[in-house]
Order: structure tokens, then sequence, then C-alpha cells
């Protein structure tokens, strides 16, 4: 039913009670997703079952207004409003406790739907409705109340589409027999479809013994991307913003569209004291919600993420874990899950790393519910209002601030620590009394450097557990994954207090076991210091004693101590431990005590290279080499072999390519020739590190022969490892022959990985077909065979771009926007434009799937919004090449030559049809850096525009080129008339 209403956009209760025209005009983000549920409807409408839609996101994504735009969209398309009607249930279906509350309620809102259609019946149901609601004993009434809703159906001839939110509350509220009951309906009622919402995926939709198990299509919502929040922005009435302007905004709500709306009300009133109270509402209509979300975290990782969420700025590893009270390693590793989940995001500025929480809603949450620190939030509003407007705007609003701070010391405080942070404020008005400025106005600053991996070292987390466990006698203690480490901890110090002063040998055995095994649990738990110390331990009582079982125990304990040593940051102690190891058992001809020899001089190298010390390194790597080079020990010489590998890395980095190769030919000459699984695969990996290093210094030949020798090897292999070694040496391979110009020698190379390896499963394998047919594209448009290329790149994006595999991603991204420029190249304009609406599409599903908006994933962006804005100014198409050019100059980047070149391309083809070059003028000077880059070609425009300008000679004379270029091709139209 429509309703007359304005065309606002909402923060909470979108739809209600307004027009299907309103919510369509208010509907501007999350297109891709509607489209899906339409479709979905298309598809359902003569199919004999229908297909249900689930959308899942958290609170504030966008999931009501969703199902409101799509209810509209079923109203208004001309195709679907005599075929189906939408029915939406109420946003809490409080009411709903059985089936026949279901089909009460389904009843309920249809009367309500019907109405506009056939009033007639719409009374008929109301008054159904009222006699069923009357028999509420009666044991048949949830079929009697389904069969009314059918039988309606029917009356209408419509499909019914129920939409119904918050399925994930709903089924924690209802009886047992709820889901089977609804499960049978929707499978055997092809009139009915169901379009749900939840805020997470609930454990039903993934257990088979669970009714809703594959029932449903799911649609992610994931956070706004720059430009989706330039859209809202827009809507909301912030105001037009470029996607460089609109990039702070994204960063500050972590692209949540409540948020969103929220601060563009903000930026419209200049509100300080109108936001808090709109954030304190969206505050208690989430709260239940934010803390179900830290409920469901580990106590390690969730004290990591109230770190995060607290500092709420970009903070690297070291302040979250100085926040946090935990050592950095066991931050960073908790940080690395956290951003797999997605709840916190990564981003690499100037070296380092930092971290932030993905919805900026929780950061507000925990300032408000924690610390009730209204000051903290205004301080970041005031921050991010400092980074949107210019100083006259500041200027204007300061008067606002000053009369809400002496209303509301926290907005005054929150002022105060903004400025501290942003003092040119200070200067703009004279008087700035009415602020108490502080100086405690951010995270704590512990002088980090350098970036942290998101690795986690596994130590021993299993190994010999479950028969040190039955030797203790110690009961209730967990085998394998470790589900209550504190209580196990607990048991091993109720071994060491009971028999640790015993002098029997078995006792003794079963101390140093115990408190081993305790530090490795201390570790799980990030207390490297109390960890270390129990390693300490050990060797205090038993590192004098002669018994072979306790002297492996102390080689062990003291390489653990060495990698505890290394994940809390101090190198230095780290490789004093190896050096103990050395000096106590180095001369031991026991094979366990040479292993643990080996092992700590390779952890001493990677240590010593972990801290530049690339010399002292190298010579670590020599000394395993030395002691342990002949030994006929499997586990040595796999560690041999290794550390080969690692010295001709090492090397590499010193710059000497010479000793680099020479260190993967000595491992292809000692291990060449052995079946052992662990030593082909290190000789796979020196040949194709050795074809690299070979390509590095310009011997093409020798690289291809590196690579030829790996497939001649290994080729026939069936180990997973060994398989990605040929693949990977192949693709490089051909890659290197279309570089020299052998073209037909590259296409049988690329052809024979596609022959091997099409058919696999392996994500791995899959990139690399797709990378074999990127490859053969790009060698059959060096031999100027524009159609082969182009089919090859469609092979790749049939085979790989709809797949669920994200490995071969990337390699669909350079097809997608490799084929669009050839298609410009060659002149099918019609098709490259169509080639952009398809990348634009495939962008979007992988987006949807999580994918980062960074690296690859930009680089397609660009370009296909460069090759759109050439193509349609080719067509003539001004405004909308305008447009797309605007887009394009906005999402690429300077190191991406394809979409530097398609904008500089894009730029001349609207000077050429245009009578005015202002226009691209405009755009070029968005971005200072990029207009740097493009000098030449802002000068040959200004200049056309009639401006005298002034550079140097080198730059005016491709200037005078591009010019030349513009001539010509405004020639060629003019002739093509």
């Amino acid at each position: 039913m429509t309703r007359p209403g304005a065309a606002t956009v909402r923060k909470f209760n979108p739809g209600l009670f307004q027009s299907d025209e309103a919510v369509i005009a208010q509907f501007v983000v999350r297109r891709h997703e509607l489209d899906v549920v339409l479709e979905t409807v298309r598809d359902n409408l003569d199919s004999p079952s229908c297909q249900h839609v689930l959308i899942v996101a958290p609170r504030g994504r966008g999931k009501t207004m969703l199902l409101a735009r799509a209810a509209a969209g079923l109203r208004t398309d001309e195709a679907l409003a005599g075929r189906v009607l939408p029915v939406r249930f109420m946003e809490e279906s409080h009411e709903i406790l059985t089936l026949a509350d279901f089909w009460l309620e389904a009843l309920f809102h249809l009367a309500r739907e019907a109405g506009e259609c056939n009033p007639e019946l719409a009374q008929e149901l109301r008054d159904t409705h009222a006699d069923l609601n009357s028999r509420w004993r009666e044991r048949d009434l949830a079929d009697r109340a389904r069969a009314s809703v059918v039988e309606a159906a029917e009356l209408l001839d419509r499909k019914l589409v129920l939409m119904v939110e918050n399925l994930q509350a709903l089924c924690g509220a209802v009886d047992d027999d709820f889901g089977w009951g609804l499960r049978q309906a929707l499978q055997m009622e092809p009139r009915i479809m169901l379009v749900g919402t939840a805020t997470s995926r609930f454990a039903a939709l993934d257990d088979p013994q669970e009714a809703f198990f594959e029932l449903f299509r799911t649609i992610p919502l994931e956070p706004l991307d720059t430009e989706s929040c330039r859209r809202l922005w827009l809507a909301a009435g912030g105001g037009k913003r470029s996607e460089w302007e609109i990039r702070p905004l994204q960063i500050l709500t972590g692209g949540n569209p409540r948020l969103l709306v929220i601060v563009a009300a903000f930026a419209r009133s200049k509100s300080l004291r109108r936001l808090m109270d709109e954030l304190v509402e969206m505050i208690d209509d989430h709260t239940e919600y934010f803390r179900s979300h830290l409920e469901s975290m580990a106590k390690t990782e969730r004290r990591v993420y109230l770190a995060a969420i607290d500092l709420w700025r970009p903070s690297s590893a070291a302040e979250i874990a100085a926040r946090a009270r935990i050592d950095v390693r066991t931050a960073s590793a908790m940080l690395g899950r956290l951003v797999e989940r997605g709840a916190v995001m990564a981003e690499e500025r100037e070296r380092k790393r930092y971290y932030f929480a993905a919805e900026r809603l929780y950061c507000i949450y925990y300032k408000m519910r924690r610390e009730r620190d209204e000051a903290e939030i205004v301080s970041q509003f005031v921050y991010f209002m400092s980074v949107f407007y210019g100083e006259e705007e500041i200027r204007n609003i300061l008067p606002l601030w000053k009369e809400e701070a002496a209303q509301s010391p926290a907005i005054r405080e929150g002022i105060g620590r903004a400025v501290a942070e942003l003092p040119y404020i200070r200067n703009i008005v004279p008087d700035h009394s009415w602020w108490e400025l502080t100086e405690d106005v951010g995270g704590p600053e512990n002088g980090e450097n350098g970036s942290f991996k998101r690795t986690v070292e596994e130590i021993q987390k299993s190994a010999g557990r479950k028969d040190f466990h039955e030797a203790i006698g110690v009961t209730g203690v967990t085998q394998g994954p470790i589900s209550d480490t504190e209580a196990e901890i607990a048991a091993y110090d109720d071994v060491v207090a009971r028999v640790g002063s015993s002098n029997a040998p078995e006792l003794q055995k079963m101390v140093a076991g115990a408190l081993f095994y305790k530090a490795i649990g201390l570790g799980l738990i990030g207390d490297t210091e109390a960890e270390i110390a129990a390693y300490d331990d050990v060797v205090a009582r038993f590192g004098n004693s002669d018994a072979p079982e306790l002297r492996e125990r102390v080689a062990k304990v003291l390489v653990n101590k060495g990698v505890a040593q290394g994940r809390a940051g101090d190198a230095e102690a780290e490789i004093a431990v190896y050096d103990d190891v050395v000096a106590r058992f180095g001369s031991s001809d026991a094979p366990e005590l040479r292993e643990q020899v080996a092992k700590a001089l390779f952890n001493r190298g990677v240590a010593q290279g972990r801290a530049g010390d690339v010399e002292a390194e190298i010579a670590a790597y020599d000394d395993v080499v030395a002691r342990f080079g002949n030994s006929d020990a499997p586990e040595l010489r796999e560690r041999v072999a290794k550390v080969l590998v690692n010295k001709g890395v090492a090397q590499g980095r010193a710059g000497d390519a010479e000793a680099e190769i020479a260190a993967y030919d000595d491992v292809v000459a000692r291990f060449g020739s052995s079946d052992a699984p662990k030593l082909r695969e290190q000789v796979a990996k020196a040949l194709f590190n050795k074809g690299v290093a070979q390509g590095r210094v310009g011997d093409a030949e020798a690289e291809i022969a590196a690579y030829g020798d790996i497939v001649a090897r290994f080729g026939n292999s069936d180990a997973p490892e060994l398989r990605e070694a040929v693949a990977k040496a192949s693709v490089n391979k051909g890659i290197e022959q279309g570089r020299i110009g052998e073209v037909e020698t590259a296409i049988a190379t690329f052809d024979s990985i596609i022959a091997r390896f099409g058919g696999s499963d392996a994500p791995e394998l899959q990139k690399a077909v797709a990378s074999a047919l990127v490859g053969k594209g790009i060698t059959r448009g060096l031999a100027g065979d524009s159609d082969a290329e182009i089919a090859a790149y469609d092979d790749v994006i049939a085979q790989f771009g709809w797949a669920d595999t994200l490995e071969p991603h990337e390699q669909v991204a350079r097809a997608f926007i490799f084929k669009a420029s050839t298609q410009f190249a060659v002149g099918e304009m019609g098709g490259a434009l169509s080639t952009c609406d398809e990348t634009d599409r495939w962008l979007a599903s992988v987006a949807s799937k999580g994918v980062p908006d960074g690296g690859w994933w930009a680089m397609a962006k660009g370009t296909a919004a460069g090759v759109r804005a050439a193509a349609l100014a080719v067509r003539g198409h001004r405004q909308a090449a305008i447009e797309a050019f605007h887009s394009a100059y906005a999402v690429s980047r300077l190191d991406d030559e394809l979409a530097m070149r398609m904008l500089t391309s894009a730029a001349m083809e609207l000077a050429a049809g245009g009578e005015t070059p202002q226009d691209v003028i405009d755009a070029l000077s968005e971005d200072r850096s990029k207009a740097e880059i493009l000098t030449p070609l802002l000068v040959a425009l200004r200049r056309r525009a009639g401006d005298t300008v002034r550079a140097p000679a080198e730059v005016l004379e491709v200037a005078d080129d591009i010019d030349r270029i513009i001539d010509e091709r405004k020639a060629a139209r003019n002739i093509d008339g």
C-alpha cells in the first residue's frame, strides 16, 4: 500500500508512511543487491517452487531500506506489479511464537497490502483474521490461517512475497515445530516466496539438521564503498562532494549507511548537541546487538578488539597491544584473526600497518557505554568537520559551537581535545578562552617502528601432549586444540607442586614436561613474559643434567624461549638464546640435540636477517651447512636444504645475484636426485628462485631454462606443492618467452598449462590457468591478432569470473580491462562500453564477497572508468564522458600505467570533440599529484583554452605532440561526418 510522503533519507523505519516514489527517490545505494532480489522474484514467477532470499548484515547496513525499496519496485514495475504482491511484516515480530502466529501475521499484513488492488477481498481477509484470532485454542489454526493466505493469493492471481525481518531473533523465540512447518509450506506453495533479513548468519543456516539449511539464497550487505558513500551523502543533504573528499567520511562511518545519514544531518545543522542526542538514540537501538557481537569473541581476541575500538583512530599493533596490556606479537596475531573475520580493517601508511574497527558504530558504542566519554566523540566529529570544511566555513560554525559549549562541559572538552590536534583552529578566532585544552588527546605512543606480519608462530601445540598427559595421570586436561588453557596450566602447576622437589629420574622428566607444556599454554594465551619464565624454570632445574631425555628437553626449551623472545621483539635476547643452544649442545652426537642445534642456528639466521644484519644471517646459514651438510639424517637434510634456499634469498637481498644463484645451484646439486617429498619441494623452490634471479639480471635464456628444469623434474608429480611449482614456473616461462618475442613458443607454453591443469579444483592451479590465459591474450595482442587476444580474455572471464574461487580474481580483473582497452584500441566502442559495464558488475559482485577495495580491484575499477570515458568521448556523448572522466580520475592510481594511458586518451578525445577543454582542465586540477604526472596534457589543454603557459622546453615539446594528436582526431571526426 502506498501513501503520500516526503522523499527524505531516513535513519530508522524507511518506507513507513512514505510513497513508493519517495522510497525509490531516497534509494541511492545497494542497487546491485536490489537487482539480485528482483531478479530472484522474476525467476520465481513461472517456477513450480520458489527460491527464497535472506539478506544478512549488521544493524544500520540498510536491510530495512532494501526491503522497502524492493517492495516499491514490485509495486511499480509494470512487468511485476500484476503478478506479485509484497507483504511486509513489522521490523520486530514479537507476537510470533508459533507457526499459527506466523500465518495469522501474514494474513493481517496481506489484508493491508491488498487494500489498493482489491478492497472487497481486503475486508474479507480482515474478517477472516478476526475470526481465526478468536479460535486460538483450535489445533488446526496454523493450517487454516495458511490456507486463507494461499486462497487469497489465488484470488488475486499473484505470488506473495513475504518480507520478514530479523529472522535470527524470530527463530530464537518460536517453538520447536516452527522451522520445519515453515520450510514445508515454503517448499510446497509455489505462490509464496520469503525474503528475510538477519543481523548475522545464525546457526540454523549452516546445520544440516536444522530446517533452514540451504533454504535461502544469501545476500550479504557489505560496508558502503567511497562512491556509494558519496551518493548517499548527496541524497541525505550533505552536499555535493568528490570521491576524494568523501573518503574521510567513509573512514569515519566505516561505510555504515545509518551512521552516515546521522553525520549528514550533523553536517547540515553543525549542531554537536543534536548529534549527541541522535547518537544516544542509535546506541539505544543497537545495544543488544553490540553485546552479542562482543560476546561471540574469544577472551584474548575480544581484549584486542576492545583496545582497537577504544583507540578509535587507525592504530599500530604496538599501540593496540599497549592499550590491551598484552605483548605485541600476541596483539598482532589477534589482529590478524580479526582482519580475516572482517571485524577489523588494516591499511599501510609509510611502511607501517595500522588497524581500525570495521564498524565505527562500535567505537561510539564503547565510548558512550563504557566511559560515557561524550568529549571523545565530539572531538572526533570536530576533527571530521575540519577535514570537510575550509577556514571560512569553520569560522562561521564556531559561534554555534561556542553557544553549545557554554551549556555542555562535554562539548567544551571535546572541542578542546580536537583543537589540541588541530591548532590552526585556534588561530581562526582570537577569543578561544571558551574551550579547555587537554593534553591527553590520543592513544598511547610508544615509539613502534616497522610493520607487523599477520602470522602466528606455531610452537609445538600438541606434539607428544597426549602421551605426556597419560604419563602424569592428569585428568580433565584438553587434548589437541586447547579450549581451556588456564585449567590446563593449573594442572601443570599442580604436578610441579606435588613432585617438583623430587630427585627421582622419572619424576624429574615429569616436572620438566609439565613446565614445558605450561610455557606453551602461556604463549598461546599471550602471556609471553610468563612463558619465558617457565622456560627459564626448566633450564634452572635441569640445565646441568646429564640425563639424555632432560638434555633434549632443555634444548627444546631454549629454542622455544628464543622464539618467544622474538615474538616479544627482543632480537638481541633471542639471538643470545640460540647461541646458548649451540654452546651447550653443539658438540653432541645425539640426533635429537643435533636437530635442535640446527634449528637454533637456522632461527638465529632468520632473526639476524629480520634485524637487518644480512652478513650475520648468511654466516649462521653457512654454520648449519658446515656442521650438518654431510649428514644422512632426514631431518637434518631437510634443514640444510631450507638453509641454502634462505641463504640464496638473503644474498639476493644483499644484491649479490651471482652468490644467490650459486646457493640455489647448491640445493639442486645436493638434493636434486632425492625422492624425499620435503627435499623435492626445496629443489623446486630453489629452481624457481633461480629463474627469478636470472630474470632480474637480464639473462632471459637462463631464466627460461630454470623454469623448464622444474617442469622436466616434477611435471609428472601428483604432490600438490610440486604441481603448484610446475604451474607457477610454466606461467613465468611463458611470460618471459613472450617478452623476448618468441610468440608461438610462448603460446605453446600457455596452452600446456591450460591442458595440464585446466580441470583442477586447486585454487593455486586455477590461478595459474587464469594467468596462462591472460598471458596468451597479451602475447596474441603483441602479435597483432586482436580477435584471438579478446577470445583468450573471454576464456578467463567465462571460466573464473563468476566462480566462488578467490585466487584467480586478479587475473579475471586483468582480463576484463585488457579486453576493454583492446576493444577501444581497435575501434569497437560499443564492445568496450559493454565490457566496462560487465567489469563494474563483476567488481561489485567481488566486493560483496569481502574482497578489499584496493590493489588490483582499484586498478580494474579505475581503468574501466578510463576506457568508458574515452569510448563515450569518441561516440560524442560529451556530458556522460565528462562524468565518467571525473570518476576515472578520482579512482585511478599514479602507478597504474594502463589507467593513466586511458585517462590521457579520454582527455584528448574530449578535447577533440568539444569547443573548449575547460571541463577536462577542471577535472585534471582536482588532484595535484596526478596533475603533475599529466603536466604535458594539462599544458596542451590550457593552451587550447587560450591560456599563456610557461613550462620547461621538454614539457612544451610533449604538449606540442598532444596538440597534434588532438587536431588529427578532430579532423578525422570532421571527415567522418
